[in-house]
């Protein structure tokens, strides 16, 4: 009975078990599928491509499989185009498995790039240019590709101004190119803008009058109109000087003309013609301003003398020059400076002595030949200092024609105002101009130039501070430099010796230095020459030594000699006797000797008597420091200068002579 007892619950246990067993799935048999891109393209260069982007895999049972995917691009060279096969494999929870295989096409699409290449400019003349110098070429496939670059260069020609387009090439391994094209500026390093205007400035006989007193505008002035040209058209713009432009004044004769040589030096002087007062301090004087050797001034003007030579010879002093050449534009302009015919006359002999004056027609002719078919100059220009319409020098040039032409002709000496133009036969008329003195005129000569350079215009004028105003306004440079130089002889200039108590023209001036020159030597009579006098005295005006310098400005010398007074009366007759001053009126009888004072211009001429008196002496004594003294000693008796006034000398005031100069009384000669 037990055993049938446990057997019972084992049956149950056992239909228990039965009864739990779950019920049978049914196989899956089906794989995964794809969807996505048929095929992929990748250009070289590109972010690699993220293939799960591109593809997705769905599977019956298992659903999105797309993160399972599995891509295989081991096959792909992504440096190197192409057509690639990328695998792509994904499996289901069954084990079923899918696979496709993908074109994936590796592509170069990028050109090549060419660096460096840069635009050229090239001087005729100069090495052919090395076009690949400093150019490389890349690829993003090929790398380096400098050695394939190719150059074209037929359009540039190297032998001819221009514009010109250079173009480099290069390929890489899929056929494309780069190119570059840059230009090329072929110059010629000779070749200047072509200029159609000239202005030519000029003064002459400046006389050392480089400060502005009234009508005399002052190298202040003057340098700022010639500056203000230059720096708005320095290639259109000529600043001439024609002679006696040094000696005169006591800010330039103090320091023997270096104030006026530097101030004209600053200005920009191109061309300075020498003037027979250039030869007062002796030649060497002015001429060491060229000389490399003298140190302390220098200036860049050349100092021109075509026909200024050693006596017997046709050797020019040193550092002068028969011409100067200036390069205006594409305008070669050539200047010839003369000096007038005969005017050694016109310079102590002392000063003279070693040197003579040829024709300036024949030299300024021969220059002007040489200077075209030689030089090859497109201007000539001519400078004479002399008036050069009652000589017939202008006439002259003008008529020269061909490779004699002469262009414009500059005058001086006379200190004449004029300006006109002279005609001439197939040609333009050829202008001509003086310029007054002491810087109250600016010359201009205007030449207007075609595109060769010929002259198909002129304009000639004087200007003034009243028709030009850039000659009321002082250049600050110009004006420091003078400045310096006056305040080294500031009491020279600013202390009044004496206030003048009237008028007293040149001519009662030379006669009263006459009257001087025989009281200070106690000569019997003596002589002046207008031409040593050179300014009057204005009523009321305050008298310093830089006034006696304007009136005497010629460092003359008293000279005494003994005549008969036949030579003496025969003198007075003459012209060059007219001014002069006899002691107590008296006569001269023609077989007795008197004593003779002079100045030494005037003693030294061999057309005077002078050179042939007896017992002659040179004192030594300035006629100009003869008047500062009687002025000073009047100043202490008198409130004004007379020419009335007892004539008083030396320290003791004692009076040696008092001379009412009637004759001038009567002939109006001051008032």
């Amino acid at each position: 009975m037990k055993k049938i007892l446990l057997a019972i619950p084992l049956i149950f246990i056992l239909l228990l078990l039965i009864g739990c067993e779950p019920t049978p799935t049914p196989t899956d048999f089906v794989a995964p599928s794809f969807s996505g891109e048929t095929s992929i393209t990748y250009e070289i260069g590109d972010e690699l491509p993220d293939f799960t982007e591109y593809f997705t895999a769905v599977d019956l049972v298992d659903g999105d499989l797309s993160s399972s995917i599995n891509f295989d691009d081991s096959e792909i060279n992504y440096l190197v185009p192409g057509t690639y096969g990328l695998t792509l494999s994904v499996s289901d929870l069954s084990g079923n498995t899918s696979n496709l295989v993908i074109n994936i096409y590796v592509v170069d699409t990028g050109n090549p790039v060419i660096l460096g290449a840069i635009d050229i400019t090239y001087e005729i003349g100069d090495a052919v240019p090395d076009y690949l110098l400093g150019v490389t070429a890349e690829d993003a496939v090929d790398g380096d590709l400098t050695n394939h670059i190719e150059v074209n260069s037929s359009n540039v020609n190297l032998e001819a101004e221009g514009l010109y387009n250079l173009v480099y090439t290069v390929r890489d391994g899929s056929n494309r190119t780069a190119t570059v094209v840059v230009s090329v500026t072929v110059i010629d390093p000779n070749y200047v803008e072509p200029i159609d205007l000239l202005n030519i400035y000029y003064i002459n006989d400046l006389h050392g009058a480089i400060t502005y007193e009234s009508e005399q505008m002052g190298l202040a002035r003057i340098g700022n109109l010639v500056m203000d040209e230059r720096s708005r058209n320095p290639e259109n713009t000529l600043f001439i000087g024609g002679g006696d432009l040094l000696q005169g004044t006591l800010i330039s004769n103090y320091f023997e003309g270096r104030s006026t040589v530097n101030a004209l030096d600053a200005i920009g002087m191109d061309a300075f013609v020498l003037g027979n007062h250039e030869f007062d301090w002796g030649l060497s004087t002015v001429t060491r301003y060229r000389n490399p050797l003298y140190t302390d001034d220098q200036v860049d003007a050349p100092i021109l003398g075509a026909n200024v030579f050693l006596d017997g010879t046709e050797t020019r002093p040193d550092f002068i020059d028969p011409y100067t050449i200036v390069q205006k534009g594409n305008i070669k302009v050539g200047i010839i400076g003369v000096m007038g015919y005969g005017l050694e006359s016109s310079i102590a002999v002392s000063k003279i002595q070693g040197y003579h004056f040829a024709s300036p027609e024949y030299w300024a002719t021969f220059y002007a030949e040489y200077l075209r078919t030689v030089e090859q100059v497109d201007i000539v220009l001519v400078v004479l200092h002399d008036n050069g319409i009652s000589t017939g020098f202008n006439q002259t040039m003008s008529q020269l024609s061909g490779n004699q032409k002469v262009d414009a002709v500059f005058n001086g000496h006379s200190h004449s105002s004029y300006s006109g133009y002279l005609t001439r036969t197939g040609s333009t008329s050829m202008p001509y101009i003086q310029s007054s003195s002491n810087g109250k005129n600016l010359g201009r000569v205007r030449l207007t130039l075609d595109s060769e350079g010929n002259i198909t215009a002129s304009s000639v004028t004087n200007l003034t501070a009243s028709t030009d105003s850039r000659l009321n306004v002082a250049n600050a440079e110009i004006n420091s430099i003078i400045a310096s130089y006056e305040l080294q002889i500031e009491p020279l200039l600013t202390e009044v010796i004496m206030v003048s108590g009237a008028y007293m023209s040149q001519s009662a001036l030379s006669f009263y230095m006459a009257k001087l020159m025989r009281v200070a030597t106690g000569s019997d009579v003596a002589f002046q020459n207008l031409g040593g006098t050179r300014a009057p005295i204005m009523n009321a005006q305050n008298i310093t030594v830089a006034t006696l310098y304007q009136i005497f400005p010629f460092d003359n010398k008293i000279k005494t000699t003994y005549l008969t007074g036949a030579q003496i009366n025969s003198f007075i007759n003459s012209s060059g006797g007219a001014y002069h001053d006899i002691r107590d009126d008296m006569s001269f009888d023609d077989s007795t000797y008197y004593k003779v004072a002079t100045n030494d211009y005037m003693f030294d001429q061999t057309y005077n008597p002078f050179i042939s008196g007896i017992d002659s002496e040179d004192t030594g004594i300035l006629i100009r420091d003869v008047l500062e003294q009687v002025l000073r000693n009047q100043a202490e008796v008198y409130d004004f200068f007379l020419l009335t006034n007892p004539v008083v000398l030396g320290s003791s005031y004692r009076k040696l002579d008092a001379f009412i100069l009637k004759s001038e009384i009567n002939q109006g000669l001051f008032i």
